[in-house]
């Protein structure tokens, strides 16, 4: 979290303030404690009455800003008795004052009862240097049970806290109101899918009086949203961070009375600069260290694609990424690099340097990570981002590159960073925003030659061959563990199977395919009867459709493009007789966005059945949800269809 010291605590002769509008405790009612279901939502265990912060200069408290918190929840199902656990985070000079809580429950004649939490109650710890925890929990929690709190804290910094219109839980009414002196100036970004039910910005022109200096002016802020549902995560899904409805602060400007102007939110130029002095520590002019520790057999090869390979792999090879993202502290590359250690930061900037060394044009490239949330464009946010990588040209064609990853062949970067647009910094020029693409096109192949016996048993030749992100994630999956362990878990995740033999070939090839060959057994339930069902796909069925809520308004994005092929070639025994295939289908998306096909081919004893799964399309908007949804319903009823052999007479 930043925060931003407050500099108006000079200002010790203010007589006057705006006036308060903080909700005040004893809101609930015998209407709302007799409420058994909340009729917007019959599946919700707890909903949200009413919530409200309200954020001003206080006069009691020479101007320091507070902020008034009521929350007031209805208790359905013994599933949301953890919303009675509160934890209220406090930064460094931020200060708790006036905290009540209340617990209502409805009595057996009909009477209101309450249960007010003690001081006593009310737990303190320290979390690091820089914060206190303060914890409770209201007591008497039942099903049926209202909690009621409220709490100010104060804080001498400029920062507005984001206010979160919505949660896990519906509301039925959250508001928001923000006082702030007339010469902070903030950006205010509006999250979500949402719309405000209230928006109403206004002017103070009395908000507060100086000595000397006359009234001062308040931009006063008011949000409201009702009947809000409640965010449901669903798979295939960008943080949550991007869709749940808020409303966010950044400070823009301070201005002093005597006129004096400090912007924090600049122009992209000055925040290109601040990110090279601050934020990379000056780190971006290191080529020479690294040319004297770069291979001399890297640094004379003469092809340019060729060296910058070496180069990329040289970086890799040599460090260990600690598992920390950029954490925009102070980088110390020679340090990282003697440690054979380092974050994101050090590791990339080092290859930064080392391509410039190896004369590769390169630049840093910063972005947000797929959990940290999509960085606004509107204006400069460093903070946004949390993680940095390099862009290469070489004889015209881009390459974005990441050394932290030891799977990943050159030009691909993780899929955590595939998150919308990164912006390519250039200290030189003017700095730009490029979408970022995986390099390698990612692809799935299943073949499967069986012969089936009349004990029920599958035997014959499985191969498996993977392409770009499927190939990266296998290989680092098959490096965690020895061959015997992997086989045990690749035949954990497919019951009755067992492997035979086994071998893999280019699993340290990253540019080529990863391609696994399997000798294979595999058992059915029981024995061949007189009927028996067949269930064709025996990898990768998909049983449950990812695709489950009434209504998504946030996009779907599955990363990536992707194709799944799926081949089996199978051999029924003399004295047995196919009397049903599955059916064959062929469905597609609107706008070429997927395909489905599901083919099945008799030759006498022989069956082939085809499949074909492609998903075109990275991102579907919510427009496109309930066709995505359907196809998904059909391809699992394909791919759960089965064969029916019966014995002949």
């Amino acid at each position: 979290m930043k925060k931003t010291t407050l500099l108006l605590l000079l200002f010790t002769t203010i007589l006057f303030a705006q006036k308060e509008k903080s909700s005040k405790m004893g809101q609930t009612t015998l209407e709302e404690l007799k409420m058994s279901v909340y009729k917007k939502d019959s599946t919700a265990t707890a909903v949200v009455l009413y919530e409200h912060a309200n954020r001003y200069p206080d006069n009691r408290k020479n101007q320091v800003p507070r902020t008034d918190y009521y929350f007031r929840i209805k208790i359905f199902d013994k599933a949301s008795f953890n919303r009675a656990d509160i934890t209220i985070n406090l930064f460094k000079e931020q200060k708790i004052i006036d905290l009540r809580a209340i617990t209502y429950n409805l009595n057996e004649d009909g009477s209101m009862d309450k249960s007010t939490l003690q001081k006593t109650a009310v737990f303190t710890t320290k979390e690091g240097k820089d914060w206190t925890v303060k914890k409770f929990t209201l007591p008497n929690i039942k099903e049926g049970s209202i909690i009621e709190y409220r709490y100010s804290i104060t804080s001498p910094y400029l920062s507005v806290d984001d206010w979160y219109f919505q949660s896990n839980i519906p509301k039925i009414k959250s508001k928001y109101d923000v006082s702030v002196l007339g010469n902070y100036k903030y950006n205010v970004r509006i999250i979500g899918f949402l719309k405000l039910n209230k928006n109403k910005p206004s002017v103070d022109k009395k908000c507060v009086y100086i000595n000397n200096y006359g009234y001062a002016a308040c931009s006063v802020y008011s949000f409201g949203m009702y009947d809000i549902p409640a965010f449901k995560e669903e798979d295939y899904m960008l943080s949550k961070k991007n869709y749940i409805s808020k409303i966010s602060f950044d400070l823009k400007s301070t201005m002093s009375f005597s006129g004096n102007v400090k912007n924090y939110t600049t122009t992209w130029k000055q925040a290109d600069k601040t990110l090279k002095n601050q934020f990379f520590n000056n780190q971006t002019s290191k080529k020479n260290y690294f040319k004297k520790r770069i291979p001399e057999t890297v640094l004379a090869t003469e092809n340019n694609l060729e060296r910058a390979k070496k180069v990329f792999n040289f970086i890799r090879n040599h460090y260990t990424w600690n598992e920390k993202y950029w954490t925009r502290e102070d980088a110390k590359v020679k340090e990282a690099f003697n440690d054979k250690s380092g974050d994101v930061g050090e590791i990339n900037l080092s290859l930064f340097n080392s391509l410039r060394a190896a004369n590769i044009e390169a630049n840093l490239v910063v972005l947000s990570t797929r959990n940290n949330g999509i960085s606004t464009k509107l204006f400069p946010v460093i903070y946004d981002y949390n993680y940095v990588i390099v862009k290469t040209i070489i004889d015209d064609k881009p390459y974005f590159l990441d050394a932290t990853d030891k799977f990943l062949p050159f030009g691909q970067v993780p899929v955590k960073t595939l998150n919308g647009e990164a912006r390519v910094v250039d200290f030189k020029d003017r700095s730009t925003w490029e979408l970022l693409k995986p390099e390698v096109k990612t692809s799935k192949n299943i073949t499967a030659k069986l012969v089936l016996n009349e004990d029920g048993e599958f035997s014959g030749d499985l191969m498996i061959r993977r392409n770009g992100y499927y190939a990266s994630n296998q290989r680092e999956k098959i490096s965690l563990t020895n061959e015997n362990d992997y086989l045990e878990d690749f035949e954990s995740k497919n019951p009755d199977l067992e492997v035979d033999d086994y071998k893999a070939n280019n699993l340290n090839s990253l540019e080529k395919p990863l391609v696994e060959f399997f000798k294979i057994k595999l058992l059915m339930d029981e024995d061949l009867a007189n009927k028996t069902r067949i269930y064709p796909i025996l990898f990768d069925r998909l049983t449950e459709n990812p695709f489950k809520l009434k209504e998504r308004n946030y996009p779907v994005d599955f990363s990536y493009p992707r194709k799944l092929n799926y081949l089996l070639n199978l051999e029924i025994p003399e004295g047995y007789k196919i009397t049903q295939l599955p059916e064959s289908k062929a469905i597609s998306l609107p706008n070429k966005a997927g395909s489905f096909i599901f083919k099945t081919v008799q030759n006498g004893n022989i069956i082939n059945i085809y499949l074909r799964l492609n998903i075109s399309k990275r991102i579907f908007d919510a427009s496109e949800y309930h066709a995505l949804k359907e196809f998904y319903k059909q391809i699992i009823i394909s791919e759960n269809s089965y064969i029916v052999v019966e014995k002949e007479i």
